[in-house]
């Protein structure tokens, strides 16, 4: 950086194409990303994150409060989720992530980003819950 600044030649064209700045920090649609939707983002994520961590815990303590009561089996599985619906959790993510994956690498092969970046991601996205419907429809048969 001290060499940009320090040139002892004349200017010509090329040195003031060269010089050219651009000042992202004063973009209305970066500070509008910068204060806003980051921080509402990062907010959202620690909210799921602390919802999660309780629903963990209570679902423990509920396990452990039937098992020292002694309830029948058929209460049990009324009240608790299966293995079923946690297999089918780890489903619908792995389908979203490597569609989401997928969609990315398609992007990064058609290049320079902008509006067709975004339609590719809604469709790869998209795919992916696809997948995961047909599957669920699958599993039910």
């Amino acid at each position: 950086m001290t060499t940009w600044h320090a040139q002892a030649q004349g200017t010509s064209a090329l040195d003031s194409i060269a010089t050219l700045s651009f000042d992202f920090d004063s973009s209305p649609s970066y500070l509008l990303a910068k204060h806003v939707f980051l921080p509402l983002f990062g907010f959202y994520l620690l909210c799921s994150f602390v919802l999660t961590a309780i629903r963990l815990i209570l679902n423990y303590l509920l396990k452990k409060q039937i098992v020292a009561s002694a309830v029948s089996d058929n209460v049990v599985e009324r009240l608790l989720p299966g293995p079923q619906d946690e297999q089918n959790k780890v489903v619908k993510w792995i389908a979203l992530l490597l569609s989401s994956g997928a969609g990315l690498t398609l992007c990064s092969l058609f290049l320079p980003l902008g509006l067709h970046s975004v339609i590719i991601l809604l469709f790869s996205t998209a795919l992916g819950f696809l997948v995961y419907y047909l599957f669920l429809r699958r599993q039910a048969k």
